[in-house]
């Protein structure tokens, strides 16, 4: 390797963990933001029948938001740079209008669909709601509708910015619908009661919008949709998304198993489980989002040009640096987690013998927190690739591991089994999903 190259390689993995700190930052600066929206609900709502109105309301929007136009960002990201690479920058403006028509498209489908359905599927869920209480629940449930269109612009520009090494304006951008709701729940939350998070929800949604939309324009790049047809591009992306859909669906299930099996050990395990698995989750979700923001650019950048002797470089620099911070960070909070837990839920109601059946849960979450980090670099090295589909076989392994585990080591360490079932899952995932990226490119590990 020339000392040009070496450089270069230098200055790449640089530029990777600069960014990743970055998204980090931003990312649990919105964590932060997020849970003091939550303490200000709680603080005029409490847990009575409009917050419950509210949470159904918001249920399946939030769930469209994240899986269907979350899942487009991440097999967006390497198509355009793919094009940007072959064939130029006008192509790759070209391209993103044409993404952006079809996820918008997508999404006005899906939300005429809940307007339409939203009759028969709202009192399912809400199948304790007096009239009234149904009645403001579906009023909530059209209005948070709005949602699903800017959602579908947030989801693609954000994958431009990140695209264009953007990561700020990227990240900081979700601060503003837990700012706005707080700011909202402050001025009005007394004159238009649970209206008032609705409406948060949708301003701050909106002004995340128009700053995405801003800083893709700033680029050069138009932000009206255009559709041009189904391009070998747009194709290769139709391809590589329902795969990455399937396999986010599928990885869904695991906390349902869980919760399902924490159901069966009787009094308060469902609740020990909620406390014991939040600071994991945490976690995994902010690192994972600093990892995958960061990486997935650079991955398709690389992958564009061919470069694979860089790739499996990067690749392995990454997971070493992972596993060298994740492993002793998971390892001493993990000794923390009796201080951790008495400081923030011992008291009151909260006995000492809660306080020990949560650490314990604890403990063993934290001990999925290097695995999942690692699955998510794996997974944004399919995307670049474009192999998604092998995510569906990994992630149906997690499940199936997941419901076998729960089984049996809750049945023989209690409630403090089922996450140690998860650190099993997650490990055979990331097994599983290594071992289908190897059989899909060799080349990917071979000897630099």
């Amino acid at each position: 390797m020339s000392p040009t190259q070496a450089a270069e390689r230098r200055a790449s993995h640089q530029r990777v963990f600069t960014n990743a700190a970055l998204v980090g930052v931003l990312a649990t600066a919105a964590k932060l933001a997020g849970a003091a929206k939550i303490m200000v609900t709680a603080r005029y709502f409490g847990a009575g029948d409009q917050l419950d109105a509210f949470v159904i309301a918001f249920l399946l929007p939030a769930f469209f938001t994240d899986i269907v136009a979350g899942s487009f960002g991440a097999s967006f990201v390497p198509a355009f740079i793919r094009v940007r690479s072959d064939q130029g920058d006008a192509a790759a403006r070209i391209f993103a209008r044409t993404g952006l028509a079809l996820v918008l498209g997508a999404m006005l489908v899906v939300s005429l669909s809940l307007a339409a359905g939203g009759s028969w599927i709202l009192p399912l869920l809400g199948s304790s709601f007096s009239a009234e209480k149904l009645r403001i629940t579906t009023s909530l449930f059209l209005a948070l509708i709005l949602w699903l269109p800017m959602s579908a612009c947030i989801a693609v520009w954000r994958a431009v910015l990140n695209a264009h090494n953007a990561f700020a304006l990227a990240a900081a951008a979700p601060l503003t619908t837990p700012l706005i709701t707080i700011a909202f729940l402050y001025a009005g939350a007394d004159r238009w009661n649970v209206y008032t998070l609705c409406w948060g929800t949708l301003v701050g949604v909106a002004i995340e919008t128009v700053l995405l939309g801003w800083g893709v324009r700033r680029l050069g790049i138009p932000i009206l949709p255009a559709w041009r047809g189904w391009t070998p591009e747009m194709s290769a992306i139709r391809r590589q998304y329902v795969p990455l859909l399937a396999g986010t669906l599928f990885a869904a299930l695991c906390p349902l198993i869980d919760q399902g099996v924490a159901g069966s050990l009787g009094s308060g395990s469902v609740s020990a489980l909620a406390y014991g698995t939040k600071l994991a989750t945490v976690l995994a979700a902010i690192s994972a989002t600093a990892v995958a923001t960061a990486i997935l650019p650079e991955f398709s950048r690389l992958v564009a040009q061919r470069d694979w002797s860089h790739l499996r470089h990067t690749v392995r620099i990454h997971s070493a640096v992972i596993a060298a911070l994740a492993l002793p960070g998971a390892a001493a909070i993990i000794w923390l987690s009796g201080p951790i837990v008495r400081m923030f839920y011992e008291g009151g109601a909260f006995s000492p013998s809660a306080t020990l059946m949560v650490t314990n849960v604890q403990q063993f979450a934290l001990l999925q927190v290097p695995f999942a980090i690692l699955f998510v670099l794996a997974a944004r090295l399919a995307v670049a690739i474009s192999a998604t589909v092998v995510m569906i076989r990994a992630s149906l392994l997690s499940v199936a591991a997941t419901g076998v585990g729960d089984l049996i080591l809750s049945r023989t360490l209690g409630i403090a089994g089922i996450p140690l079932a998860g650190a099993f899952a997650h490990a055979i995932a990331l097994a599983s999903l290594v071992y289908f990226l190897y059989r899909r490119e060799p080349r990917l590990f071979r000897a630099s």
